[in-house]
């Protein structure tokens, strides 16, 4: 044997292709069902990994055999290590040019950085203090996303660039090419996270279906420019569509979507949507147009925006503003479901101060009707402008409290009663309150007055209607807790009993007109309101208490609470009078409902219970209902199991669940039906299969659009590991069955 080279050697830079395989180690995408990737046959033996240091620009060769010229040319052969700085080169044959820094390597040839990426080739020339070389034919693997592929010839360029010509390039396992980018070059560059490709063909499950001449891709998960993972399918009002977004990162804090959509039966869209994010504004624009539509033949539009700024620790503006450019856009347009049942598109410029004692607010809010069928009467008025003020006293605890609620709106809306209402509240309260009790009497006066004109208003007379009513209430309660071990867990258990009076007087409010008045949701926190209906067109006269009682169970050590049982009752001392006329009446069950149950439980880890019930104690009949139990074992699994009930109205089933159905399949699935129409509302069936490298997304869905028309589609999503991302579906079961322990 020759004797060793006076450079400085290093036996353990051997070490480094020992238990790294050369295209193995730290997939990204890793799962029980992926298979582990094996070292690469052929491949120069080590023993133990040893790390590179960028900041060491001396040379350390080991080899066999080795031929010396210090000031020259060395040749080392016979299992060579080379490592310098950030890589380390192993050859069976290597060239030393002391004069360029140059090395010239042939043989079973590995280059590995210190990021893990390894390159295999039989030829190898690189110049050592640049950084750069290329290869002859090549395998290559990438440790940060787990790439790999073959080219006819590799670039390096330091430690993060890489140019590949003639190449194949996946990110699936070996022995298994289901998706290939192939191509005459592509450019890899970690620095900015992006790869480039020309003449780029994908082929899937081994089948070309696409081509650019120019492509871009994301090379980790950070933001970058690129398409998006593609949808295509088939729907009852779109025809067989597909859809092909293109994300745009503008800048840190600024993005923007495109997505062409080409529809059979509509024709070829596009949809733009621009997200900006700043330290005192956030907001979303959108923009879609479809030039003649192949269906109506007419051009269809849309436009949205949504702004918040914050001009001041006290003052902001929102914006939210919607226009479609005909009542059916959405019936016609969108597949999915969160405008598709809408009958009315808001509008609304908003300022609002908030201040430590005073509150302004002024809002333009209008709508768009996107149901034509309704009648104007049943249509909501526009407020231009509104504008609101409240106030309250700074008091210290257990002392007077002066607050004010006022409010001043104009009312439009064609062919009806229009006109201007001040609305007026003040109040005077004193809360008394400790540890186990509390004690709020309180008297209010409500002035309301209008200035009206239009249709309904035939004399001068009621132009101009008034109403004055005084409010008194009082409100009181108490806590008591007692410790209480159930099995080998300790809890706290809390008995509140509560009673709330409430009188107001009647007043005749005929003459008064319907401007933005209904009923709120009967609910357990709605026994406490004073005034029976939402808006200011009414105040309902009462003379009456509420008696309520809840309990709740506290983990001791946490504070969660595993179960809260509510129950209220209202005890008229005289029946109420004021009413609603339909349709502004929009629940005469819930009129009736005097009593209500509500219970919240966290069976176990994993079960949950949601519950109500509003009955009529006097016909002793059940109002209203819900009834929803949750299964939530992990974060990917979830089974809802709900019931709606309104009396006369309403008769809800709605079941969703998702499922992994097997280490790659997952399913999800909804069905929401009515027993009152005796069909389906929205129904969907979905499967999403993922692999090492690739996912698909098939929902089948029905749903009931707002004109009562069916609407049935077939969605297909498809995702390439290391191209781009599926993301949760809109009508996830997770999503839907979000559990809210009040």
């Amino acid at each position: 044997m020759m004797p060793r080279t006076p450079l400085k050697w290093c036996m353990v830079c051997v070490a480094l292709f020992a238990t790294e395989p050369l295209f193995g180690a730290q997939a990204v995408n890793s799962t029980p069902f992926c298979p582990q990737i094996q070292p690469q046959k052929g491949g120069v033996p080590g023993v133990a990994q040893y790390p590179l240091n960028s900041t060491d620009t001396l040379i350390y060769i080991d080899a066999d055999r080795a031929v010396a010229q210090i000031k020259s040319t060395s040749t080392f052969t016979g299992n060579v290590r080379l490592r310098r700085g950030n890589i380390c080169i192993g050859a069976d044959r290597l060239t030393y040019d002391r004069r360029n820094n140059q090395v010239h390597a042939d043989g079973h040839i590995t280059l590995r950085n210190n990021g893990g990426d390894i390159i295999t080739t039989p030829i190898l020339n690189y110049r050592l203090d640049q950084e750069t070389g290329y290869t002859g034919s090549a395998r290559f693997h990438l440790a940060h996303n787990n790439a790999r592929g073959t080219a006819k010839v590799i670039h390096v360029d330091g430690n993060n660039q890489l140019q590949l010509d003639d190449m194949r390039y996946t990110t699936c396992p070996p022995g298994n090419e289901d998706w290939v980018l192939s191509g005459s070059r592509l450019n890899l560059d970690k620095t900015t996270g992006v790869g480039t490709g020309r003449n780029v063909t994908l082929r899937f499950m081994h089948l070309p279906v696409l081509y650019m001449p120019y492509f871009s891709f994301p090379l980790t998960d950070k933001r970058k420019s690129g398409f998006l993972p593609p949808s295509f399918g088939n729907s009852t009002t779109l025809g067989t569509f597909f859809s092909a977004p293109y994300y745009f990162n503008i800048a840190p804090n600024y993005d923007a979507t495109v997505t062409p959509r080409l529809m059979s039966k509509r024709g070829l869209q596009l949809q733009n949507q621009l997200r900006y994010l700043g330290s005192d504004y956030s907001g979303t624009a959108q923009l879609e147009y479809l030039p003649h539509d192949q269906t109506t033949g007419t051009d269809r539009a849309a436009a949205f925006l949504n702004h918040y700024q914050t001009l001041s620790p006290y003052w902001s503006t929102s914006t939210n503003l919607g226009w479609v450019s005909d009542p059916a856009y959405f019936t016609d347009l969108d597949e999915g479901t969160a405008f598709a049942t809408q009958t009315y598109l808001p509008r609304q410029l908003q300022i609002n101060y908030g201040g430590p004692i005073w509150q302004f607010g002024s809002a333009l809010t209008g709508y768009q009707n996107l149901d034509p069928t309704i009648p104007t009467i049943d249509q909501p008025y526009s407020q231009l402008p509104q504008l609101w003020l409240s106030a309250s006293s700074p008091s210290p605890p257990n002392s007077l409290r002066l607050q004010l609620q006022g409010e001043w709106d104009y009312f439009q809306r064609s062919a009806s009663v229009v006109g201007q209402r001040l609305d007026v509240r003040p109040s005077i309260s004193l809360p008394l309150r400790n540890a186990y009790a509390f004690f709020i009497p309180k008297v209010g006066m409500r002035y309301t007055g209008y200035e009206l004109s239009g249709n309904g208003v035939p004399a001068p007379a009621e132009a101009t209607p008034q109403r004055t009513l005084p409010t008194y209430s009082l409100d009181t309660g108490l806590e008591f807790e007692r410790p209480l071990n159930l099995g080998h867990t300790a809890y706290t258990q809390t008995l509140e009993p509560r009673i709330f009076y409430l009188y107001v007087p009647y007043r005749n409010q005929d003459t008064l007109p319907l401007f933005d008045t209904g009923e709120p949701d009967f609910s357990f926190n709605n026994l406490f309101r004073d005034n029976r209906f939402v808006g200011a067109d009414r105040v309902g006269d009462a003379d009456h208490f509420v008696l309520a009682l809840t309990s709740r169970f506290l983990e001791t050590d946490t504070g969660i609470q595993h179960l809260r049982l509510s129950i209220g009752r209202i005890v008229n001392i005289r029946q109420p009078i004021i009413t609603l006329p339909p349709p502004f009446a929009f629940s005469t069950a819930a009129a009736s409902a005097n009593s209500v149950g509500v219970i919240r439980a966290r069976l176990s880890q994993n079960w949950y219970l949601r519950s109500g019930l509003e009955w009529d104690s006097h016909g002793n009949t059940n109002q209203l209902g819900d009834f929803l139990v949750q299964y939530h074992p992990k974060s990917n699994s979830i089974i809802n199991v709900g019931y709606r009930y309104s009396r006369g109205q309403e008769l809800q089933s709605d079941i969703s669940a998702q499922w992994p159905l097997s280490a790659r399949w997952t399913g999800l699935a909804r069905w929401n039906y009515s027993q009152f129409d005796h069909r389906t509302l929205q129904g969907y069936f979905g499967l999403q299969y993922r692999s090492c490298c690739w996912a698909i997304r098939i929902v089948k869905q029905h749903l009931i659009l707002s004109t009562g028309v069916a609407d049935n589609a077939v969605v297909f999503e498809l995702e390439l590991t290391g191209l781009g991302k599926l993301g949760t579906p809109m009508q996830s079961p997770l999503q839907q069955g979000q559990f809210i322990f009040e």
